[in-house]
């Protein structure tokens, strides 16, 4: 149930913060843009039984050949009469765990990063067409959709790539610790970092003067957001407030205009460790093996939880998207190393996706049917969504 917060502590490198984003109706960042979902909560908590796959089929062992009682294969499609989705590439390289996948629409690029702090970026093709040691560990990555700007989550900084010059030409200091959550305001003035030691730091977009460049405008830090009392794990702005999800189990509701927190979410009784804005709900999942819906119903503007998924396994990232067909889609990564594919609202399964160790990265394409998950292995894997009609008529093709 949540349940309002008095506790409205913010360090501020200003006395009086001031308004930074106007209110407006857009989606927020890294969530979808909708047409509404049907009213929640679905009729009943719908769950299909999906074979897994066979664990010595991925390591190229098993004995049983057709005869296995699991699945050989990558991924299994529920939807009747063709394939949801389908694989479309493997991108290989990366050694360590992947932490962030980011899709540069300008340039139709796509940069992977992983734990040992190794960017790879790679073409429309699959071709790794470079690789940068950024040095320390990356936590979390992610792609400014406005000036090409990829931003990653490090020990104690921000770094800022720009993507169009090719270079890394800022380190945002202020976090403390590894930064393992990023976010943007709608209008894109505003970055917001969740760091180790629980505490949010935010930077505004402001004019500043070079002797050599003239007038530019550049990240400078606004204000330490201090609430939560362990690692922030995930952020998610909307248009009047920015949700953050930490291992102190809670959601934090902070305001867009104040910077204070408004609203403590305490439903979850293990760590959130992913949080999405669909509309006016708010999605988010936590190691206690639940998938939560929360939802403005009072006229005091208290967000409350209205619908409960059990799952079977520990939720660790969501991402919400559209497939061919335009059906609202939440993916959903769990910690039996698979990836849940669910249509909203009903909670339909509509596929799963099956990997040798755990997702942590999801991510959508900014243009075409694509999709891309990155496992803990090293392996990002290219996604594509396939259209209903198309499916169908390949299945009764191959009934004549």
């Amino acid at each position: 149930m949540a349940v309002a917060d008095s506790n409205k502590r913010v360090r501020s490198t200003k006395h009086q913060p001031q308004r930074f984003i106007k209110k407006n109706r857009k989606p927020p960042q890294r969530a979808v843009a909708a047409a509404p979902l049907r009213q929640w909560p679905p009729k009943k908590n719908s769950k299909t039984s999906i074979v897994g796959a066979c664990r010595y089929w991925m390591d190229g062992k098993c004995l049983h050949g057709d005869r296995c009682r699991n699945l050989h294969s990558w991924f299994r499609s529920s939807s009747g009469g063709g394939q949801t989705f389908s694989m479309s590439s493997k991108l290989e390289g990366h050694k360590k765990g992947i932490t962030g996948i980011a899709t540069d629409v300008s340039s139709s690029k796509i940069y992977t990063g992983d734990k040992d702090g190794i960017v790879r970026v790679w073409d429309v093709t699959g071709k790794c067409r470079k690789v940068v040691n950024i040095g320390r560990e990356i936590g979390c990555m992610m792609m400014s959709s406005r000036n090409s700007l990829l931003f990653l989550g490090t020990v104690d900084a921000v770094k800022q790539w720009n993507t169009q010059r090719d270079v890394v030409e800022l380190s945002l200091g202020g976090p403390i610790g590894q930064v393992y959550a990023i976010a943007m305001s709608h209008e894109e003035d505003m970055l917001f970092a969740g760091a180790q030691n629980g505490d949010i730091t935010a930077w505004k977009l402001m004019a500043t003067h070079n002797n050599i460049s003239g007038i530019r405008k550049q990240f400078q830090q606004h204000s330490i957001m201090v609430g939560h009392t362990s690692v922030v794990t995930c952020i998610v702005a909307g248009s009047e407030y920015v949700f953050s999800g930490s291992m102190d189990h809670t959601i934090r509701k902070w305001s867009l205009t104040s910077l204070e927190c408004v609203q403590t979410l305490r439903g979850h009784t293990g760590d959130v460790l992913s949080v999405l804005c669909w509309n006016e709900y708010l999605i988010s999942c936590s190691m206690d093996k639940t998938i939560k819906v929360w939802g403005t119903t009072h006229d005091a503007g208290l967000v409350e939880e209205i619908y409960t998924r059990d799952e079977e396994d520990e939720g660790l990232a969501l991402h919400g998207m559209f497939d061919e067909d335009g059906k609202p889609m939440l993916l959903c990564s769990c910690g039996d190393d698979s990836v849940r594919l669910y249509e909203l609202p009903t909670f339909m399964e509509r596929g799963r996706i099956f990997a040798k160790d755990q997702v942590r990265a999801i991510e959508a394409g900014r243009a075409g049917p694509y999709f891309f998950t990155g496992d803990w292995t090293g392996l990002v894997t290219v996604w594509k969504w396939n259209k209903e009609n198309d499916d169908k008529d390949k299945a009764l093709q191959q009934q004549h």
